[in-house]
């Protein structure tokens, strides 16, 4: 290996992902900015197996040190995740809402920094998403306290379809009783 290391380490992190050493970027991208900046220019990546696999990866380094994840995170990052939930594929899709749902919890801060475009993306996946796309919104806005948003969340009180969603709890659950429990946040916040 060079002395001095120079340029992008997405080639190096992609192909690693490829053999199965999820551990092993999960230890550099621990200790290295790079490898982090890597998982970051891989959420662009044509593969959703390579997707899901760097949104695993960054699950996984938020929950051991969520802090090396925080000076990633700008708004063009945030926009990139939520539009991830969006994905056909539920592996991407998934680890996408567990990405974003921990780092709800982990950054509040990140809710004042990117509140008009959160509020605006999860205004657009309550109008226009599928059902669990409602679902995760619905929780997200709970979680992050978004009252602007108290109207539509009011107009999903009621609906009988089941969603299904990466969370304790929320499996095979009405989307009626999820915005109920969102409105309960709401007041309460």
């Amino acid at each position: 290996m060079p002395l001095l290391s120079f340029g992008s380490k997405t080639g190096k992190v992609k192909k690693m992902l490829e053999s199965d050493q999820f551990q092993l970027v999960v230890e550099e991208a621990t200790k290295d900015k790079k490898t982090r900046e890597a998982l970051f220019e891989l959420l662009q990546d044509d593969n959703p197996g390579v997707v899901g696999d760097v949104l695993l990866t960054m699950v996984t380094l938020m929950d051991n040190n969520p802090d090396v994840i925080r000076p990633h995170l700008n708004g063009e990052a945030i926009k990139k995740l939520l539009s991830l939930v969006e994905s056909k594929n539920s592996y991407v899709r998934e680890n996408a809402m567990i990405l974003l749902y921990g780092l709800a919890k982990n950054f509040p801060d990140l809710a004042a920094e990117y509140h008009s475009l959160i509020v605006e993306e999860a205004g657009r996946a309550l109008e226009s998403g599928d059902k669990n796309q409602k679902g995760f919104a619905l929780i997200l806005i709970g979680e992050l306290g978004l009252r602007e948003l108290e109207p539509k969340v009011r107009e999903l009180v009621g609906v009988e379809d089941k969603v299904i969603l990466p969370f304790e709890g929320k499996k095979w659950v009405k989307l009626g009783d999820i915005a109920s429990e969102t409105l309960e946040k709401l007041s309460g916040a």
